[in-house]
């Protein structure tokens, strides 16, 4: 931030006023892309969030990996208090992983070699 100024302090003190609206317009067009590179990526964790919701409520209990009886309710409880803390990306990741994944790689049957 102090280097920022400091760019801008040089450009005014040269005369160049145009110079450092320009460096300012720059900086923004740069801030305006991360702050829209970071809005696509929350909406894209969101919507896929969503689905492993989905797929937790449809899926039944029995095909949860290693269910325990319960592990639907549990896997609910973790995606749902996740939004609470604004960790959802995180449940949905560890979801995907733990059990989506684990449940599709069972139910395919091994391929056999010739």
């Amino acid at each position: 931030m102090i280097g920022t100024a400091r760019m801008l302090l040089q450009a005014q003190n040269r005369g160049g006023e145009a110079a450092a609206a320009a460096l300012c317009g720059g900086f923004g067009l740069i801030y305006l892309f991360c702050i829209g590179l970071i809005v696509i990526l929350a909406l894209a964790f969101l919507v896929f969030w969503i689905l492993m919701l989905v797929d937790c409520i449809q899926r039944d209990e029995k095909d949860f990996p290693g269910s325990t009886g319960n592990s639907k309710v549990v896997w609910l409880v973790i995606l749902l208090a996740s939004w609470v803390f604004s960790l959802y990306w995180v449940a949905a990741i560890l979801y995907y992983f733990l059990v989506k994944r684990k449940a599709e790689a069972e139910k395919t049957p091994p391929t056999q070699q010739t």
